[in-house]
Formats: structure tokens, C-alpha cells, sequence
């Protein structure tokens, strides 16, 4: 019987757990590191840069640490100039917590059928304004001033679509956009694709990286 004949009994009876997980957020990048951090109190919040945020209101904001220390992200340690170019933040943080959750699940299939029954919903609430603002700012300079890679980086389902590319997975591939929701809507849509049988296995959650002058505006 394959996957997508499962009976109704079948389907209200199947066991979905969560075998593996990944996280880059605020308050640290893995899950050792962000978990010591929540049982410690320690806030995700700093100061932003004066010179682009001065006149503002709002000064402080949680975004991901970067740099080489212990929890944080040094993203060009682990993509290359071409995937800076051509990728926004947000999918490259959502590669890097894909790839933790993988291994914590100890799940890279090699078979065909194992990767026909992975999936991926990875959903993103609010894209990178800084693409838009800057590209509207080159485009004033000419249109061929405009980066190829543009559309590519503002569109909600590349972080779902990069994940399932980079690992071969060719099960459901899923993006959501609701807004403080996108996550956990993202978490229930692939606990009811494994359920329903349309996949055995689902990478799942959602990512986001939208600080800027603009959008704290």
C-alpha cells in the first residue's frame, strides 16, 4: 500500500514524534547553546548601531549573534561567496538549523525511496526589507544595476526549496507566511502531511530575518 492510500482509520491513528532539531535565534545558534541560555534568563536583546539606527525610536532589537565565538553564526565559514550572493539570511539560517535537526536525527537518505517520502514546510513571515530597500535604491542607477539573485532572495518558499535541494529531498515542499505564526503553522501543516501519509518524514519550522531601519520604522 503506498503512502497515499492510507485508510481514514489509518491516518487518525499515526504516530507523529519529532526525532530531531535545529535552532539559530537571538539567544544563541544550536540547541546546547540557546537552551543553556533560556534556563539561564539570558535576553536575545542588544543595542542596534547608532549610524543607521539614530533616529529612530526604537533601539534595540534581538538579532542572530554573529562572529566566530561559541553560539554564535559565522556565516562565512560555512557558505561560500556565491550562496552569500545568491541566498538572503534568512535561508541560510534556515539551512544551518536544517542541518543540526538532521543530525540530531541522524536522517541523510541515500535511498531513492527515502527521499521521495522526506518533505520539507519551512515557512518565513516577513522577508529581508534591506533587499527591497536596496534594490530600489539601485534600480534608480539603471535597471542592469538591479542583482539577478533579487527575487530569488525575497521569495517566501527558497529557504524549503534550498533545504529539500541541498539534501535531495523530494517529498512535499511547503511554505507558509503567517506572520508570528509561520513556525508552529508550518510545524502542525507537516505533522498533518505525515499523518495523512503524503510523507514519512518532514523537516519542519520556520525562519526570519527582517531587522532594519525600514521595517522598525
Amino acid at each position: 500500500m503506498s503512502c497515499h492510500q492510507l485508510s481514514s482509520l489509518a491516518r487518525s491513528k499515526r504516530r507523529v514524534v519529532i526525532t530531531g532539531m535545529g535552532v539559530v535565534s537571538p539567544v544563541g545558534c544550536g540547541l546546547t547553546h540557546s537552551w543553556d541560555a533560556i534556563l539561564e534568563a539570558r535576553s536575545g536583546l542588544s543595542k542596534l548601531p547608532s549610524d543607521l539606527y539614530s533616529n529612530l525610536p526604537c533601539q534595540v532589537a534581538a538579532p542572530v549573534p554573529r562572529g566566530p565565538q561559541p553560539g554564535a553564526l559565522d556565516v562565512a565559514e560555512q557558505f561560500s561567496k556565491s550562496e552569500l550572493r545568491s541566498m538572503a539570511p534568512a535561508t541560510l539560517y534556515a539551512l544551518i538549523a536544517a542541518r543540526e535537526a538532521l543530525e540530531d536525527a541522524k536522517w541523510f537518505p541515500q535511498d531513492e525511496e527515502s527521499r521521495q517520502t522526506t518533505g520539507v514546510a519551512v515557512g518565513t513571515g516577513m522577508v529581508d526589507l534591506v533587499d527591497i530597500h536596496e534594490t530600489s535604491e539601485a534600480l534608480k542607477k539603471g535597471y542592469n544595476k538591479v542583482s539577478p539573485f533579487f527575487v530569488p532572495r525575497i521569495l517566501v518558499n527558497m529557504a524549503a526549496g534550498h533545504i529539500s535541494i541541498k539534501y535531495g529531498f523530494r517529498g512535499p515542499n511547503h511554505a507558509v507566511s503567517t506572520a508570528c505564526a509561520t513556525g508552529a503553522h508550518a510545524i502542525g501543516d507537516a505533522f498533518r502531511f505525515i499523518q495523512h501519509g503524503d510523507a514519512d518524514v518532514m523537516v519542519c519550522g520556520g525562519t526570519e530575518a527582517c531587522i532594519s531601519p525600514l521595517a522598525i520604522a
